[in-house]
């Protein structure tokens, strides 16, 4: 597939990307670029960076490049997305900068890669997502300044989410009341913050035994979250050592039926 006779698609902003304080996505058939305000609404209930509030981020500037290709009467939809962590992201109101290649693409879908990085240059995750096109009305294209607005300032990622832990054991999973901020244009759950759920479902589940960190999270969407219904994130640990620790949480609506499976893996280290 040539890009020669593809344009840029306007980005339509969702509720998630203002919850998230995410621009909208700038670029073409080619590649992506677009930015996110960091704050103390990213911390985890510890106080420190919650790594997967950069889902939405890069899930955003991962499929937009891959969308632009889709013809009409067709969306793309995101079926895998993978993060690799180098630092936590800061906290302080600096912006993270994000941007995106296509690696290669298709009549079914493509591939993408992406990262981003701090206000001085460095490295902050690395992200890869695979979409797929399938039959669906394109919503509207909205302004930016049409976005949703923010609410009142959250004091941690979990406030920011509205979600709470399983039986008040952070161990024990998240549970989450799906809501229209959360939400991306076609009404379902954004893929950002399942990713963003999943991993802090997965991150908790090591965390009250030992210091672990978060390296890298593998997040597979198999069905649609529709935006009405609450979502369960069920973490199982699949291997904890003295360092290393990999935990597989899946994601089901109020049926029980299973949404997203993600594999969180973390490293003790005080190196990231």
């Amino acid at each position: 597939m040539t890009t020669d006779n593809l344009q840029a698609l306007p980005f339509i902003s969702a509720g998630a990307e203002a919850l998230f304080r995410v621009a909208p996505v700038i670029g073409d058939a080619t590649h992506g670029t677009s930015q996110m305000q960091t704050g103390p609404w990213m911390s985890d209930e510890r106080g420190l960076p919650c790594r997967g509030a950069l889902g939405v981020l890069m899930d955003d500037v991962t499929g937009y490049p891959i969308a632009a290709r889709i013809s009409a009467g067709h969306w793309a939809v995101t079926t895998e997305l993978h993060l690799d962590f180098s630092r936590n992201p800061a906290v302080d109101g600096s912006i993270l900068h994000a941007e995106s290649r296509v690696v290669t693409s298709d009549t079914d879908g493509g591939l993408a890669t992406g990262r981003v990085v701090d206000e001085s240059g460095r490295a902050v995750a690395i992200a890869s997502a695979r979409l797929r096109f399938v039959a669906a009305e394109m919503p509207t294209a909205s302004a930016p300044d049409d976005r949703p607005p923010v609410g009142p300032s959250a004091s941690s990622i979990i406030e920011l989410l509205g979600a709470h832990h399983r039986r008040d054991n952070a161990a024990a999973g998240l549970e989450l009341e799906a809501a229209e901020s959360h939400c991306n244009p076609l009404g379902n759950v954004h893929g950002g913050i399942l990713l963003c759920a999943s991993e802090i479902a997965g991150h908790s589940a090591v965390t009250p035994e030992a210091e672990f960190q978060t390296t890298s999270i593998a997040m597979a969407f198999v069905r649609p979250c529709p935006g009405t219904e609450p979502l369960t994130f069920a973490p199982r640990v699949l291997y904890r050592g003295r360092s290393f620790a990999v935990v597989q949480v899946a994601a089901r609506n109020q049926a029980g039926k299973t949404c997203t499976t993600a594999t969180v893996t973390c490293h003790r280290t005080q190196a990231l």
